[in-house]
């Protein structure tokens, strides 16, 4: 993940995120990145996971083991400057780098087999890795590694003679191969040599990432995103959610470059369609009905904001794809500078993220359900000693450790606070000078929100804060006086600050009924759900209740639920009583539903209610 700006870009970032141990979180997000540290990245065998490369066996996607957990680990240490996590990285990273070969190869294939099937993809990993460790230490042997290792691919891969990128691959036609072209882009924003940004141009302009049809082009047209690289026949499409979106990292950071508009139109028409008509109420997407039912189950676009409810559908929501959509938001947030993308990143964080992780840390659901039990079955996983680790438990870190850097970003004109997480944060103004932004906060329990500022003198600059588009009627005062706060947008507040400022903030916080999408199926209407500001409510057996149960919930003509707070009676944030007829039901928060990973805590999120038609 590219955190800062780039010496060569020429499209400016509207944020920036904050350096290394500049943030402090104080919640228990900030706890469960400890406990991901603790017991998988420090945990884990890097060792085992060189092996694949310095034994070459060309096993599926084994290479791409690495590259994930090293970038994930590299961003958390830029979060907590643990010590022994960047002894263990810089261990690994030695250790990878004498598979490297003379003519600069990093393959987990052996030379016969390159660069087909996975290899591609697996090299991408590496470089995204080498770029996490590279952004901490600034260390030219890694740079220069790099560098030998993008020389290498363009010398097989490119316009014929060479290997077209989209005749490599497993399944989609060169999409999973061409996601290369994120870090390819940030190799060349590191060097400026002309031939990575020649290749890039040759992935998009001339290719556009799929042998099938140019990907880029299909969503500048207004393609839906089910449809991109089909061919009429669902068992054989190619619309893979996950492989698809790193293709739009990708061509945000060649935008980055460029400066071509078109491709800054492509990116944005991809991310509404997508927010259209693939995100769920969780924050993830991705099916294996009804619609595609190609290759990756349960992984590919299917309307699935649509289907949602459709009871055909066996999996869905894969925690990749949930990262990857977070990622895919950050960079657009960064380009944009748009608040409305935080709340997408918000509602992918307090429910299908954190929901997917064990208590333990060191596990991440590959598909996350909306209604059922947490489990451990996967799709694609390798045991690396005795810890089993499936793309979706190297990928979840990422998403965690991202956390903490869209909390608070920074701007030309000053601060910029996002999530409304507790904690501080250590901000340079515009002036060259810092400031500490300290929130106090049980955010998202309640709606309220305290920030104050400690400077070293009185300083005039601009702070926003994010009001989200659901809070239709926030309060925001500074030192009691009342400030326009509308939904959807950045409350931009411009002052000359001291240490006795003080901002007060209400969110509206009451719960929102929401119906079932219609999608192609009728056994899927009659459903709602309840959510409670970004926090979507689900019941769970522990409560002693039939969860299954028909039940009519009270709402006003808005369609808002007055609750009343309980004190939790099992293990969670939040507890609420829903009205529904001449009685209650219990609610929490999704994220603490169904931790004990059995039937013990089986939960609902939609809940079935009296027929609306």
């Amino acid at each position: 993940m590219t955190l800062n700006k780039h010496a060569f870009e020429t499209a400016s970032d509207q944020l920036f995120a904050l350096d290394q141990g500049a943030i402090n979180l104080q919640s228990h997000i900030h706890d469960k990145i400890l406990s991901i540290i603790e017991n998988h990245l420090k945990a884990l065998d890097y060792t085992k996971l060189v092996d694949f490369f310095r034994f070459q066996k060309g096993e599926f996607a084994a290479g791409e083991f690495w590259g994930k957990t090293v970038r994930s680990a590299c961003l958390a240490y830029q979060y907590t400057s643990d010590a022994q996590l960047l002894e263990i990285l810089t261990q690994s990273v030695a250790d990878l780098l004498t598979t490297q070969t003379e003519e600069g190869c990093i393959s987990a294939f052996p030379i016969d087999r390159q660069p087909y099937h996975s290899d591609l993809w697996e090299r991408k990993y590496v470089f995204l890795g080498l770029l996490g460790y590279y952004e901490i230490t600034q260390d030219p042997a890694i740079l220069k590694a790099m560098i030998k290792l993008a020389d290498y691919t363009i010398s097989q891969v490119g316009p014929e003679p060479k290997v077209r990128i989209v005749d490599t691959g497993w399944a989609f036609d060169g999409i999973e191969s061409s996601s290369i072209l994120e870090p390819v882009m940030r190799v060349y924003m590191l060097t400026g040599y002309q031939r990575y940004l020649d290749f890039a141009a040759y992935i998009v302009e001339e290719e556009g990432a799929c042998k099938r049809e140019n990907i880029f082009e299909a969503a500048f047209n207004g393609r839906d995103p089910k449809d991109i690289g089909g061919n009429g026949d669902p068992a054989q499409s190619i619309a893979k959610a996950y492989e698809m979106m790193s293709c739009f990292e990708g061509l945000i950071e060649y935008y980055r470059v460029t400066g071509k508009e078109h491709w800054k139109e492509a990116a944005l028409k991809f991310y509404n369609k997508l927010l259209e008509q693939e995100i769920t109420l969780l924050g993830s997407g991705g099916a294996d009905k009804p619609y595609n039912l190609g290759p990756g189950t349960g992984e590919q676009w299917n309307y699935t904001a649509f289907e949602q409810t459709n009871p055909d559908i066996g999996l869905m929501q894969e925690t990749c794809v949930t990262v990857t959509w977070m990622k895919l938001c950050y960079q657009l947030l960064r380009l944009t500078g748009d608040s409305r993308i935080v709340d997408e990143i918000e509602k992918s964080i307090h429910n299908a993220l954190i929901a997917a992780l064990k208590p333990e840390g060191n596990y991440f659901d590959y598909f996350p359900k909306f209604n059922g039990t947490r489990n451990s079955q996967v799709n694609f996983s390798y045991t690396i000693g005795d810890f089993p680790l499936s793309c979706c438990t190297a990928n979840g870190p990422m998403g965690m450790a991202l956390i903490p850097f869209v909390n608070v970003m920074n701007s030309t004109s000053g601060p910029v606070v996002n999530l409304y997480i507790s904690g501080d944060s250590s901000v340079q103004l515009p002036s060259g000078r810092t400031a500490q932004v300290i929130i106090h906060t049980d955010y998202p329990k309640t709606g309220s929100v305290k920030i104050m500022l400690a400077l070293a003198q009185n300083e005039a600059f601009t702070l926003k804060l994010r009001i989200p588009e659901w809070s239709k009627q926030s309060k925001l005062c500074l030192n009691g006086n009342e400030i326009a706060a509308i939904p959807g947008t950045y409350a931009e507040i411009n002052h000359t600050w001291s240490d006795v400022d003080r901002i007060e903030l209400e969110l509206d916080m009451r719960c929102r009924l929401m119906d079932a999408p219609i999608g192609s199926n009728r056994l899927g209407d009659d459903f709602q759900a309840l959510v409670y500001g970004p926090i979507v409510l689900t019941r769970d057996i522990r409560f002693g209740e039939n969860i299954n149960e028909v039940v009519s919930i009270i709402s006003d003509s808005e369609k808002y639920v007055s609750l009343t707070p309980v004190v939790p009676t099992v293990q969670a944030h939040m507890q609420f009583a829903v009205p529904a007829g001449q009685s209650f039901f219990q609610v929490i928060d999704y994220a603490s539903a169904g931790t004990t990973w059995d039937g013990h805590s089986e939960y609902r999120t939609w809940c079935p209610c009296p027929s609306q038609h």
